[in-house]
């Protein structure tokens, strides 16, 4: 069962900023969770609290992945990608 990943232009515009090898390890990252079942199931996955309620972040390094599951058009939308300390 594969979901479809949809990325804010905020978060392509780090993306494509990012040095090869870390924008390798977000690509295989996301590859491995689109792959899943359930995408919350997946051990670097944890959902936000307070104001980011609903919201879930992937750790991939230094680096965060913020998104969101659309669960009735199977799509994860990344919200954001940013380094560790500008995530939150």
């Amino acid at each position: 069962m594969t979901w479809t990943i949809k990325i804010s232009a905020q978060a392509e515009k780090y993306y494509k900023r990012i040095d090869k090898n870390r924008w390798k390890a977000v690509k295989v990252k996301l590859n491995e969770l689109s792959n899943l079942d359930s995408p919350l199931q997946h051990n670097q996955v944890r959902p936000l609290i307070g104001d980011l309620k609903g919201f879930y972040r992937m750790r991939i390094g230094k680096i965060r992945v913020i998104f969101t599951i659309l669960e009735e058009e199977k799509i994860i939308a990344i919200v954001n990608i940013l380094p560790r300390g500008n995530a939150y």
